[in-house]
């Protein structure tokens, strides 16, 4: 395969196959990551405010 066809080839497949995502489409997954980056944030703030708490009562024993 020549130099010049492998970066034509490129070319055309970047221009005219790739599909890019619309932009509704693209705030509706941001919105989602968003929305569980928080959840999962404030998940684990719980899980581990238990086991601190836990912890605190096994060694005061």
């Amino acid at each position: 395969m020549k130099k010049n066809n492998f970066f034509y080839e490129i070319y055309k497949e970047f221009f005219y196959y790739i599909t890019w995502p619309k932009w509704y489409e693209l705030q509706e997954s941001a919105v989602l990551i968003v929305f569980c980056s928080v959840f999962l944030s404030i998940f684990l703030y719980g899980v581990d405010g238990f086991f601190i708490f836990l912890i605190k009562k096994f060694f005061s024993l």
